[in-house]
């Protein structure tokens, strides 16, 4: 039988695609699109920058004052760190996140990255060292008020610049302040969130570069030298677009684009443990960023998510899941 060159070929093509498939290979017809499927896979709704450590949460009834000493009822081990801390609860409220910085190859470290492939957080852009994993010791108290002293051991290495992200929104710490303005620089049309908790060279330079900066009342109070929320606002518009304080039980306020303010509640809750409330409320509201709802709502879907973590001893795993807390798409403000 005669075959032309062109059904030919066509019959060989069609063979040699039937055998790459059943050695495991990408159809070859499919090849042209192997670009666009790794570009799919590196989407994450989150790329969070920053700290990573571990945290020993004593639960205790009061603190101790000097030369005092205290015995714990608890003691919950876990991983911790305002970015990680992110990308873990980002995870949980089923958001694709993923986490740039850095763990010791250390006992402490391999069990918080474990913590987190577990939870669903890609840990690509972790650089793993020689150098001890940072520890944190904190004392939560029957109130839910909590102490922390954080030992952090220096570090020499240098993070790897990653470009291989697509995010739909990045959110820092200032605790990897390089890897932070190459993001930024990056992705200049993505939203960029700052977790302003105090007040260093780094997030006070950062806080100038990110289209929504949502700080602690200890960086609001320091940077405007006051302690009137207004002024608060007032001193962080002047550094970025979108500007928030979170208050604790005072709850949130907010200054948008537009010059338009406002403040949204506490949640309702009795609070347990605080540990990591904060981390938790800025990776629902990036989140939410991510998925395109508006700063105000965003803040207040945020609030909702850490109100639950509040209610649970511990900090990482107080992280809600979707289950526990209203839905993102269905969510609105009043």
């Amino acid at each position: 039988m005669y075959l032309s060159n062109g059904k030919a070929i066509l019959l060989l093509t069609v063979f040699l695609n039937d055998l790459y498939i059943k050695a495991g290979y990408l159809s070859i017809f499919d090849t042209y699109n192997a670009n666009s499927h790794l570009a799919l896979m590196n989407q994450v709704d989150v790329l969070c920058i920053g700290y990573a450590c571990w945290d020993l949460n004593f639960h205790i009834p009061t603190h101790p004052g000097p030369d005092g000493k205290a015995f714990a009822n608890s003691l919950t081990s876990e991983g911790g760190g305002p970015a990680a801390n992110a990308a873990y609860a980002i995870a949980r409220l089923g958001g694709r996140a993923a986490l740039m910085g850095r763990l010791g190859n250390d006992p402490l470290g391999k069990c918080h990255l474990a913590e987190l492939h577990q939870a669903g957080v890609d840990t690509s852009c972790i650089l793993i060292t020689d150098t001890a994993t940072s520890t944190s010791s904190i004392w939560v108290d029957d109130q839910g008020q909590r102490s922390i002293v954080n030992y952090k051991p220096q570090r020499t290495e240098r993070l790897p610049m990653q470009n291989d992200f697509t995010p739909q929104c990045l959110l820092m710490d200032g605790h990897e302040f390089e890897a932070s303005i190459h993001a930024i620089t990056n992705h200049p049309q993505v939203p960029s969130i700052l977790d302003a908790g105090s007040l260093r060279e780094e997030t006070k330079d950062l806080a100038t570069k990110v289209t929504h900066l949502v700080a602690s009342t200890i960086f609001a109070r320091d940077i405007s030298g006051s302690e009137y929320e207004s002024d608060w606002l007032k001193r962080l518009a002047e550094l970025s677009p979108f500007a928030a304080v979170t208050a604790g039980e005072k709850g949130v306020y907010w200054q948008s684009k537009d010059g338009t303010q406002g403040s949204i509640k506490a949640a309702m809750v009795d609070a347990i443990d605080t540990t990591a409330a904060g981390d938790i409320f800025h990776g629902a509201c990036a989140l939410a960023i991510a998925k395109g709802k508006s700063f105000q709502t965003s803040l207040a879907w945020a609030n909702e998510v850490a109100g639950v973590s509040v209610t649970y001893k511990g900090g990482r795993r107080s992280s809600p899941t979707l289950s526990d807390v209203p839905t993102l798409d269905n969510f609105t403000h009043t």
